[in-house]
């Protein structure tokens, strides 16, 4: 027997987490028995006859396995399988305006709607991926811009797609990511009956400090979401996206008025996504407060969870990003100008420039990914940033200035949200 080649031990408190990259097993330990522990796992022939229940366990977990076994064959066909999958996933930008102008966008919402034409042409890609017989489920992931702008084209395609799997046999889902600001009851109801079975909403912090990022003119963003976040609860499942900062980090008085214009039913269907503005460093975040936003949450009765990393959407094999002019790309990111691909009239489409993630980061000869111990974890960088690489280095190097640092935040964050949802589970028995 030996150790796996992906166990990792991270120093939380006063407790050492220890955890599998490739089953995602997880346990804490006190910090003062943990190096009894690591020694079981790492040299288990010389305790098996002392610890053999504890070393089966270790076993079926992962962390421990026979000597033969070849990890980085599991990790390679792993990497595969997530990467290619059964399902067709299509993110469509219907138009790249937006009604508010929040700081920290990386877009310019250039003033681009959908046409006819495009329509038609997204139907026809739709139909021709969805009749591949490896193909089981389709999922649009409505984007933009703000996508309700284009109110009317959302809910006319997902319509047309959500009957055209039905009719195929095929599963569907659809999800939207909106500021929320242009739901009303009516719409949450139409989105609904259109196949809408999921919605991100951002909130920038407590209410005031919200209504200073999304400026809705005389009226208050902050109420206009939350009043349209208790219909969409009523029929389905919400997350509510924490973007923060260490300005607005600030937990009492973002969960007291959460608490305060939340209806306190349906709460169970909002997922409290707490995830950092790409701008700021995570080593300037305050653990302390992240720790006490999640109790908090939980306390109110929404389901807290970290951002967990791993590998980007874009970078899967049966993923496309459909702009609303017709370009087709990997990455919504990109500018909607850029003629990565272009959709054709028969819905295929054609690639102008090479992208990276056509190919996957095991084909590439210099990539240090392959060796890395972490590569379970984050699965590489992702297409924007591979195409970087290669063209100011010509190989594919750590997309962390950090790694190790990183790392040990995304294996605490995977733990810790096994955790809530063990709590959920154990209340919601009570």
């Amino acid at each position: 027997m030996k150790s796996s080649l992906y166990n990792y031990y991270v120093n939380d408190k006063d407790n050492v987490i220890i955890f599998n990259g490739l089953t995602e097993a997880s346990f804490r330990i006190g910090e003062r028995n943990a190096d009894v522990f690591k020694a079981i796992i790492e040299s288990p022939d010389k305790f098996v006859e002392d610890f053999k229940p504890f070393i089966d366990k270790m076993k079926g977990d992962g962390f421990i396995i026979d000597d033969e076994f070849d990890e980085e064959e599991i990790v390679r066909k792993k990497y595969d399988y997530i990467r290619h999958g059964e399902e067709y996933m299509v993110m469509i930008l219907s138009t790249y305006q937006c009604n508010l102008r929040c700081w920290y966008c990386t877009q310019d919402h250039a003033d681009s709607w959908m046409s006819d034409e495009t329509v038609r042409r997204i139907k026809k890609r739709i139909e021709k991926e969805l009749r591949k017989d490896a193909i089981k489920h389709l999922s649009i992931s409505w984007f933009g811009g703000e996508p309700l702008l284009a109110y009317d084209r959302v809910v006319e395609i997902s319509r047309w797609a959500k009957e055209f799997a039905e009719e195929l046999g095929k599963g569907f889902g659809a999800v939207i990511t909106t500021n929320g600001t242009l739901l009303n009851r009516k719409r949450v109801e139409e989105l609904r009956d259109a196949g809408i079975n999921y919605y991100q909403i951002t909130i920038d912090g407590n209410r005031e400090t919200h209504n200073n990022v999304k400026i809705l003119g005389k009226d208050s963003a902050y109420d206009r979401t939350i009043e349209n976040i208790g219909y969409i609860i009523e029929h389905t499942h919400c997350t509510l996206r924490f973007n923060y900062t260490k300005e607005n980090l600030k937990p009492e008085s973002l969960i007291k008025d959460l608490d305060e214009a939340l209806s306190k039913e349906n709460r169970e269907k909002i997922s409290f996504l707490i995830y950092k503005v790409w701008q700021e460093k995570a080593a300037e975040i305050s653990q302390v407060e992240i720790d006490k936003l999640m109790e908090l949450a939980f306390n109110i009765g929404i389901t807290p969870k970290l951002a967990e990393g791993g590998m980007c959407y874009v970078d899967k094999k049966n993923f496309d990003c459909i702009f609303a002019n017709g370009n087709v790309g990997k990455c919504d990111n990109e500018s909607p100008e850029d003629r990565n691909g272009i959709l054709t009239e028969s819905g295929d489409i054609e690639w102008i420039s090479d992208i990276s993630a056509h190919r996957s980061i095991l084909e590439y000869e210099n990539c240090e990914c392959k060796d890395c111990r972490f590569l379970p974890l984050c699965w590489g960088p992702c297409t924007a940033k591979r195409e970087t690489m290669l063209k100011d280095n010509g190989k594919i190097v750590c997309q962390f200035d950090n790694k190790d640092f990183q790392m040990s935040r995304m294996i605490r964050n995977k733990h810790v949200n096994k955790e809530f949802s063990k709590k959920k589970i154990e209340k919601e028995n009570c």
